[in-house]
């Protein structure tokens, strides 16, 4: 209330102040909605990165050559996300 008074009154142009009332309403995002397809969209790009990585790694992990490389992350790291996300890695070897 009081940050309400005092842009009423810097915004004063006259001797007396005036509310407007849509200060007055607070306005409450709506996050819940978005966020559950946003969490499956960032899941579904993370997964096809790793895919991708894995592909062109020829489903070596670690190395300078391995998808942990590639994407710029530790083996660890990417070893604890394959195993999240269900990731087959054998099935990218070709040899």
């Amino acid at each position: 209330m009081q940050n309400v008074i005092e842009r009423a009154v810097i915004l004063s142009e006259e001797e007396t102040f005036s509310v407007d009332e849509t200060w007055l309403t607070p306005v409450t995002p709506n996050t819940a909605a978005p966020s559950v397809p946003l969490v499956a969209k960032l899941i579904d790009h993370e997964r096809e990165m790793i895919e991708t990585a894995l592909r062109d790694a020829e489903g070596l992990i670690s190395g300078p050559t391995g998808a942990a490389t590639k994407l710029g992350i530790p083996r660890q790291t990417l070893e604890s996300k394959i195993r999240k996300l269900g990731i087959n890695r054998h099935r990218f070897r070709t040899s």
